[in-house]
């Protein structure tokens, strides 16, 4: 199960660049505690040139820094590209039963080898693990979650993708306790991107132990915090099936319509 997130583009700024007074000429002319060559061994006489130096200098830090810059820059939009290859592959074979998900594979690991760093390369494992559950390997699906949680430390906005996978991988492998755990990692990020989903899926696995009472408890907490969830509507049908006579909870309440004030 795969979750598209795009996060295109790289949000790096270039390194501080150096100041001229912090040139690796030294107070007394020198370079690296060598006399500078010729005609700049006596600052005093030729304090323009010397001046000139420094400044070359700090030009060459400018030049190094910028390239370094735009050489990442490059190499984020270049892993860009190809994950957007990836996963335009990836979209038309997931209803294709005959899917070449070996070629698909090998584009994804290489925005993951060839641009470790790139933004590209922190989604890219979700995609892997996704194709490595259609393979029926669902533990390297969980190698590449693993390792796509390592590139996304702290990065609340990604990491519940991340879990939601290693749980529904989990779920796959029947490990239906560290399901669980996941699960419960994803309702408790503040921004609650995919809590529905969890909740959801919580109740899905107490479904799988034969326990309905805690299934219903979670698919409650699912229709009380997100009501307008398409998994809320999913639950109720299990829920009737517990118990016929079940209902809904109530809808939240709503003001009446104010009427609007006569106009004179």
């Amino acid at each position: 199960m795969a979750y598209r997130i795009r996060k295109k583009g790289s949000t790096d700024q270039p390194a501080t660049l150096p100041h001229p007074g912090t040139s690796s000429v030294s107070s007394n002319g020198s370079s690296g505690g060598r006399p500078l060559p010729g005609f700049l061994d006596d600052r005093k006489k030729n304090p323009l040139i010397v001046a000139g130096l420094v400044g070359l200098v700090a030009l060459a830090g400018v030049g190094l820094v910028w390239h370094i810059y735009s050489d990442k820059k490059k190499k984020e939009q270049q892993a860009a590209a190809l994950e957007t290859r990836a996963e335009q592959m990836f979209s038309k074979n997931m209803q294709n039963k005959k899917a070449d998900w070996a070629s698909i594979d090998q584009l994804f690991e290489k925005v993951v080898k060839d641009y470790p760093d790139s933004s590209s390369a922190k989604v890219a494992p979700l995609f892997l693990a996704s194709i490595q559950n259609q393979l029926a390997q669902p533990q390297k699906a969980v190698n590449w979650l693993h390792e796509g949680l390592e590139k996304n430390s702290g990065d609340t906005k990604i990491l519940p993708f991340y879990y939601e996978s290693l749980g529904v991988t989990f779920m796959s492998m029947k490990e239906y306790d560290q399901a669980l755990a996941m699960f419960q990692k994803v309702t408790k990020f503040q921004g609650k991107t995919l809590a529905d989903a969890a909740y959801y899926n919580i109740g899905k696995v107490y479904e799988l132990l034969n326990q309905p009472a805690l299934a219903i408890l979670n698919y409650r907490k699912l229709q009380k915090k997100f009501p307008s969830s398409p998994w809320a509507s999913e639950a109720e049908a299990y829920i009737k099936q517990q118990n016929p006579t079940a209902s809904s909870p109530p809808p939240p309440l709503t003001p009446p319509p104010v009427t609007p004030a006569p106009s004179k």
